[in-house]
């Protein structure tokens, strides 16, 4: 997993994957304003069901690199005023390394979202994107169960 950082809408640096070591992740990237849509369903599923879970993280992580930087910083006042304030320590635009992102999950769909489950070594353990269904909704959360059983 390359290293990739970003500030949280909450303001606070993050440094993936170190900022998820020791616990299982779900790291789920969006690369157009459009998959918001996804990316969103799909983080508002799995927060339900692992949110509260002290070994669990999750991190919503828009790319911005393309975004114009004249348009940046009000792409990104706009999503923090639609993210909820206990989400935004967990949500962090990414402005750099977009090639590497889009090489490590198989970038197809500019409008998909890309799912990346990390166990608590922060290796990769599976990947996904589309949009969730109940067939890979049960795929991915029997993969972090598993990995939440692991110690």
């Amino acid at each position: 997993m390359p290293r990739t950082e970003g500030d949280s809408l909450a303001g606070n640096k993050v440094v993936l994957p170190d900022a998820a070591a020791g616990k299982v992740a779900v790291l789920i990237f969006g690369f157009s304003k459009a998959s918001k849509v996804q990316t969103s369903a799909w983080a508002d599923k799995i927060r339900a069901d692992f949110g509260t879970r002290p070994t669990f993280e999750i991190y919503q992580l828009p790319v911005l690199e393309d975004v114009p930087r004249l348009v940046r910083g009000m792409v990104i006042s706009g999503m923090r005023k639609g993210v909820p304030e206990n989400n935004r320590d967990h949500f962090v635009p990414i402005l750099q390394g977009e090639v590497a992102l889009k090489r490590l999950v198989g970038y197809k769909e500019p409008d998909d979202a890309y799912l990346v489950i990390l166990g608590r070594a922060s290796n990769i353990v599976q990947q996904m994107h589309g949009a969730p269904n109940d067939a890979n909704y049960a795929q991915v959360k029997l993969a972090i169960e598993m990995l939440l059983k692991q110690k």
